[in-house]
């Protein structure tokens, strides 16, 4: 083994975290520069792997809930349960917590269905942030009551109230200018599909965004309807696209040329969460270790696959013990580094 999973577990996990602020800070907190990615934030998405990640790091954490609170209405929580039970992405209890401290405002009562506590560890409740190397953090002083009930100790939540609304004029926040045009539905992610994904069959684009069949199939049918969607039968299928031309009006950033690159941002945070759970499990043996992560790649292929990024590993059963640690690292090391 020329890698050290340990260090390597730490640099990856310290590069999603970054990734994270440079992605919210698209979306308007404070604290960070946005970052000129060529690629646009899934909210959804960011505010489920939010829930594990950002317990290593609290200033995030309380910057994510300070805009929530100004911009929680904005996000599609149906969507967000969606992403959730189909690829296990996010700590449930975690985002059950901050679902009931946003319940608290009344214009975002749409939050209560996840605001309720399941009992876990409610009397014997578990730090919510962690230090660095995953030991847990001490809390000393006053308990937030809300999130105790959820079964986390943490200190009192203090806003900073600096959070913005995202910048209409950035690529990162396409999908957020869509609801802000057509409400927050489905056909606001649909049309975030084809415009940056490009064609698809309804249900590629029910893979690509985590809504019902139904649901797709009749959005599809009704932005048909307008004459700026287009479809063609191939056979009994149905096949839908749009021309970019008829969307310019949308375009109001200088980079990317063009809208942006799709990228499917749950399956390439849940994957890099389940692997970064292996590689962080400090009593594995190297060999131990090794076998852990493949079959947790073999579990994987059929998600990783829907999510176009199969071909992003190199990492196979041609590498044999040990070896297959190290090409995997390398891949994740990569993947990191193009987004």
């Amino acid at each position: 083994m020329t890698m050290s999973p340990a260090k390597s577990n730490a640099e990856l996990r310290q590069s999603l975290l970054g990734l994270l602020w440079q992605q919210w800070a698209a979306l308007g907190i404070a604290g960070s520069t946005p970052a000129e990615g060529d690629w646009c934030v899934d909210l959804e998405a960011l505010l489920l792997v939010t829930t594990t990640q950002a317990r290593a790091d609290p200033r995030l954490f309380d910057e994510v809930l300070d805009w929530l609170w100004g911009n929680g209405q904005w996000v599609n929580v149906q969507r967000l349960r969606n992403i959730h039970r189909r690829i296990a992405l996010g700590d449930s209890r975690v985002l059950s917590a901050i679902a009931d401290w946003l319940s608290q405002r009344s214009t975002l009562n749409k939050w209560k269905p996840l605001a309720v506590a399941d009992g876990t560890n409610a009397e014997n409740p578990e730090p919510l942030f962690r230090l660095k190397d995953g030991r847990p953090q001490p809390i000393f002083g006053e308990v937030d009551p809300i999130f105790e009930r959820h079964g986390f100790t943490r200190g009192p939540i203090k806003r900073r109230k600096l959070s913005q609304q995202p910048n209409p004029r950035s690529a990162a926040a396409l999908s957020w200018k869509l609801r802000a045009l057509f409400g927050v539905q489905a056909r606001c992610d649909i049309l975030l599909c084809l415009l940056t994904r490009g064609a698809g069959y309804p249900a590629d684009l029910t893979r690509a965004t985590f809504y019902f069949p139904r649901t797709v199939e009749e959005a599809l049918k009704e932005l048909a309807a307008s004459g700026l969607i287009h479809t063609g039968h191939t056979g009994r299928k149905a096949r839908y696209w749009l021309k970019p031309e008829d969307w310019q009006f949308l375009r109001t950033w200088s980079r990317p040329a063009d809208f942006p690159r799709w990228v499917d941002w749950p399956r390439l945070f849940s994957a890099q969460e389940r692997f970064l759970g292996v590689l962080g499990n400090a009593e594995l043996s190297p060999l131990l270790l090794s076998s852990e992560l493949r079959r947790t790649f073999d579990e994987l292929q059929p998600m990783l696959a829907d999510g176009g990024l199969d071909s992003a590993f190199t990492a196979s059963r041609s590498h044999t013990g040990v070896d297959f640690t190290d090409a995997l690292i390398v891949d994740l090391q990569r993947l990191a580094a193009s987004v």
